[in-house]
């Protein structure tokens, strides 16, 4: 089928101008679609604002409920399945309007994805789901007895009304796809997560400043500072490096994070107040801007035994050319990417190795080279070109 042809409606329920891991990464997305000839249709949540974007969009509202209701067993669930009926009905109206032949459904949140499925059952439309992290298979995620049964049964009803279902690493691809059988694995595929250059602001660190080192971005529960400033710590006493570094913390308490935890305090109490510079959340162009400031970029995963995980920050991070750091478990998809890139990843347990590798960065007794074409394959004009061709090849199915 012919790219002209395609009729296609995104469903993200994060957009811009929000500030969101998703919101910044289907922005990356949609304006490379366009370069490239394809000129979605949007759905999303109402609360995310006016995206200034020439494409059609559509608002609908979030799943809300009282709390007094939820403590009443079953009605979450009967109220779910009234909001769904609700955002099917709105994109039928879409669907129709737009004579739409493939949807595409951006997680998270799950909704999306949910939606599209929907969609695809009951109106026989082509699908395509993205799943940017695991749902039932995510270690962040406790559930109880009837929510584990809920959540497994919706999960599978997505894989089994997908023609396409997309992850942003192989690890993430095998951990969730696993328990489905032959047919809906070959379904299921890899397009990482992507950068485009053409967001970074042409900014340079001026000569003669203190070696900064930065990390941008929320904290959650099981992923937060506290190593940091034992890393940080250990540096302020070492006299050989000792006042020749800060350290910024950029958006570390970002509204929709677990982690609520007073950074400036924390700082203080580790003797690091005039070492840690604490910077409220900021935009996505003014966060490369820091990171093209910076000097070292630091990544951090939970301490999960196998991690899926790979953030989004770390792709930013190393197409703004600067040398990044990972805090991660051994073999998880930020440590593998790091080491393809030429650059060194640490698990939890290796505080003594990465306090040293970051003392020789600060003293100039290493300087990583990043391995340029791998990184390439992360531009989101190649990324977009994958996509773009899996949507063709599920049309002409």
């Amino acid at each position: 089928m012919k790219e002209q042809k395609m009729k296609i409606l995104c469903i993200s329920f994060w957009t811009p101008p929000i500030v969101r891991p998703q919101s910044i990464l289907i922005d990356k997305m949609i304006r490379e679609w366009g370069r490239q000839g394809i000129r979605p249709v949007i759905m999303t949540y109402d609360i995310c604002g006016d995206w200034q974007i020439d494409l059609p969009i559509y608002k609908i509202p979030q799943f809300s409920i009282g709390k007094r209701l939820t403590k009443i067993p079953g009605l979450v669930t009967i109220f779910e399945i009234f909001y769904y009926r609700k955002l099917f009905r709105a994109a039928k109206k879409i669907i129709k309007k737009h004579q739409i032949n493939l949807v595409f459904s951006f997680a998270n949140p799950q909704a999306s994805n949910i939606l599209g499925a929907m969609i695809a059952k009951k109106m026989k439309i082509k699908f395509a789901a993205h799943f940017s992290d695991p749902w039932f298979d995510n270690p962040y995620k406790k559930f109880s007895f009837w929510g584990t049964k809920k959540v497994r049964f919706l999960e599978r009803f997505i894989m089994e009304n997908s023609n396409r279902v997309i992850f942003v690493s192989e690890q993430t691809k095998r951990l969730v796809m696993k328990k489905y059988r032959q047919e809906l694995q070959e379904r299921a595929l890899v397009i990482p997560h992507c950068f485009d250059l053409q967001d970074y602001p042409p900014v340079q660190k001026p000569s003669g400043e203190k070696f900064i080192f930065s990390y941008i971005g929320a904290f959650y529960s099981k992923r937060n500072p506290e190593m940091l400033f034992r890393i940080f710590g250990a540096l302020q006493n070492d006299s050989e490096v000792s006042g020749k570094f800060k350290f910024r913390l950029v958006g570390g308490s970002m509204n929709y994070a677990t982690y609520k935890q007073d950074l400036q305090k924390m700082a203080n109490e580790n003797g690091l107040e005039n070492i840690v510079e604490i910077i409220p959340p900021v935009d996505y162009k003014k966060s490369l801007e820091l990171m093209k400031l910076s000097d070292c970029l630091i990544v951090i995963d939970a301490d999960f035994p196998n991690s899926p995980f790979l953030p989004s920050k770390a792709v930013d991070y190393a197409a703004a050319g600067r040398t990044v750091v990972g805090i991660t478990p051994e073999n998880s998809p930020t440590a593998e990417f790091l080491r393809k890139l030429g650059y060194r990843a640490f698990s939890h347990d290796q505080i003594n190795e990465l306090v040293d590798h970051l003392k020789k960065l600060i003293l100039g007794e290493i300087n990583p080279q990043i391995n340029k074409d791998f990184l390439d394959q992360f531009d989101v004009s190649i990324t977009t070109a994958k996509l773009i061709n899996q949507f063709k090849q599920v049309l002409e199915e």
